[in-house]
C-alpha cells in the first residue's frame, strides 16, 4: 500500500512539474500543429498469486504493445497528449497444480496528460506524465476489477527526418492503483483466484511522429 501511494505521489508530482514547466516557460506561440504517433514496443510481464493453497503463482514474461498516441502543441516546447496502448500477456502455471496450462490477460491504458522538450535541434530529448485508466480483460477467465485509475511518467527523443516526420524513442513507467484479480477455471465446480498486490509496469516503445 505504501508502495503503491509513494508511486501515485511521484506521477502527480511529475503532471505537476511539466505543467509547471510549460506555464514557467517563453510565452513563444504554437502554430497548433498536431503530432500522430503509431508506437509499437515491448511492456514488463507480471506474477500474480494464487489464493489456493498448493498452487504456484501464474507467470508472464514481457511482450510486445500496440499504441497510438495523438499529441496537440500548445506551445513549441510544450505539448496535450492523449495515448491508448494495448498488450496480451500470456500467463502459465503449473497444469498439474492447477488444471490448465494458462490463460491470457489484456491490459490496456487510455490516458491524457502532456509534454515538455526543446523545439529545436537535432536529437531532442522530452518527458511526459499522464493519468486515465487501465483496463484488464482475460481470456478464459474472469476479471474482478475490470477498470483502475492508473498514471505514468516517462521520457525520450526524437530524432527528426524531415519536417514532417521523426522517429520517436519513449520510456515509461505505469502504475494503476486497482489490483489485477483474475478468476480461471480449474474443472467442473473448480475456480482459482490470481491477483497481484500491485501493478506496476514499464514500458519501451519506437514511434513515428508525423506532424500534421
Amino acid at each position: 500500500m505504501a508502495r503503491r501511494r509513494r508511486l501515485l505521489s511521484l506521477v502527480r508530482a511529475a503532471i505537476l512539474s511539466v505543467a509547471g514547466t510549460i506555464a514557467a516557460g517563453p510565452a513563444a506561440a504554437a502554430p497548433d500543429p498536431v503530432e500522430l504517433i503509431p508506437t509499437i514496443g515491448v511492456r514488463g510481464g507480471a506474477n500474480l498469486e494464487a489464493d489456493t493453497s498448493g498452487v504456484p503463482p501464474a507467470t508472464a514474461n514481457p511482450s510486445l504493445s500496440f499504441g497510438f498516441e495523438v499529441d496537440w502543441f500548445v506551445r513549441p516546447d510544450a505539448w496535450f497528449l492523449a495515448l491508448v496502448d494495448h498488450q496480451t500477456l500470456e500467463f502459465t502455471s503449473d497444469p498439474n497444480a492447477f488444471g490448465t496450462g494458462g490463460f491470457d490477460l489484456a491490459v490496456d491504458y487510455l490516458q491524457f496528460g502532456g509534454g515538455y522538450g526543446p523545439a529545436k535541434g537535432g536529437v531532442r530529448p522530452y518527458v511526459t506524465a499522464s493519468v486515465g485508466l487501465t483496463r484488464y480483460g482475460a481470456s478464459p477467465g474472469d476479471v474482478g476489477s475490470t477498470i483502475g485509475a492508473s498514471g505514468s511518467i516517462g521520457g525520450g527523443m526524437k530524432v527528426p527526418i524531415s519536417k514532417a516526420i521523426a522517429f520517436r524513442f519513449d520510456l515509461r513507467g505505469y502504475a494503476t492503483a486497482t489490483d489485477a484479480a483474475v478468476s480461471v477455471t480449474c474443472g467442473p465446480g473448480c475456480f482459482v483466484q490470481f491477483a497481484a498486490g500491485g501493478w506496476y509496469q514499464l514500458a519501451a516503445t519506437v514511434g513515428l511522429a508525423i506532424r500534421l
